[in-house]
């Protein structure tokens, strides 16, 4: 095998609380987070020249050593065990907004870690993988599961929950970037105590009830984020009959939840081209899909 293609899919949160902070910065995390539809496209294939060759559709991809997918490939090549005479080149084909708290750049890292796996051979288990995703960034060991689960530590510590398939999402962005670091930052400077709860949250879930979910959706970084940022796309979601809206990640994409597929066409279609970015996804069983 010389060639191998993967998409990778990016994530929504349906909750999301941080619960503490360890002493090497990083925060500490209650979320469930699902796979979703809308994904990039990555092709990979193997070179004699020792080295790793990105290149992307989109200009303002990096495609240097600051980009996860770099990252991850060094990862994995530096820890391998086998020799590897070669190296690999890979091509990025961007679908998902970048500072958008969608997980893009996880779900590239990702990608990247389980496609080189398979096609150099080298006989990683998915937890090693994980492992691996870990120390690139705290939602790639979930973008390498994918699905529905709670995650919860920095990231890493996944719990797979009943997959959620009955609902539909639509997604809005405005022009604003919110990077994750910047969001964090902003919120340790503002001392937020929260008394969130998961509960309603799993049980909805486990009940596979989206109306119920719908409603007790919760992101503790909206509390953070400049209203005018999210608040038109959010408005703009319910007053099309989504059940319930809210900011995914440390933002600035605004998700809405639909029981009905028909529902979140029509909403997509009277949204579309009113935002920065729109898009109309489903759930996804898993994180990344490898295709030889």
């Amino acid at each position: 095998m010389n060639k191998i293609t993967a998409n990778a899919y990016a994530k929504i949160n349906l909750s999301l609380d941080i619960t503490g902070l360890r002493d090497d910065g990083y925060h500490l995390l209650k979320t469930v987070m699902q796979s979703i539809s809308l994904h990039d496209v990555l092709e990979f294939e193997k070179v004699d020249e020792k080295g790793i060759f990105i290149t992307s559709d989109k200009e303002d991809v990096p495609v240097d050593e600051s980009n996860t997918v770099y990252k991850a490939a060094k990862k994995i090549f530096d820890s391998s065990e086998k020799e590897i005479t070669g190296g690999v080149k890979i091509n990025i084909r961007k679908n998902i907004p970048a500072a958008a708290g969608l997980g893009g750049g996880s779900a590239d890292a990702a990608a990247t870690l389980v496609a080189i796996n398979e096609l150099y051979e080298l006989g990683y288990k998915r937890k090693e993988l994980m492992r691996f995703g870990e120390r690139i960034g705290a939602d790639v060991p979930f973008c390498i599961c994918g699905g529905t689960a709670l995650c919860e530590g920095i990231g890493e510590k996944i719990t797979p929950l009943i997959p959620l398939i009955n609902f539909r999402a639509v997604l809005l962005k405005s022009d604003a970037k919110s990077p994750t670091e910047v969001a964090y930052k902003r919120f340790d400077s503002m001392h937020i105590h929260t008394v969130f709860r998961h509960d309603k949250i799993l049980d909805s879930i486990a009940q596979g009830n989206i109306r119920k979910l719908g409603r007790n959706m919760f992101n503790v970084l909206e509390f953070i984020t400049p209203r005018n940022v999210i608040d038109d796309a959010k408005n703009a979601l319910m007053q099309n009959d989504a059940l319930g809206s809210m900011m995914t990640g440390s933002g600035s994409c605004v998700f809405g939840l639909f029981k009905r597929k028909s529902t979140a066409e029509k909403a997509y279609k009277n949204l579309d081209g009113k935002f920065a970015f729109a898009a109309l996804a489903e759930p996804m069983p898993y994180g990344i899909l490898l295709d030889d």
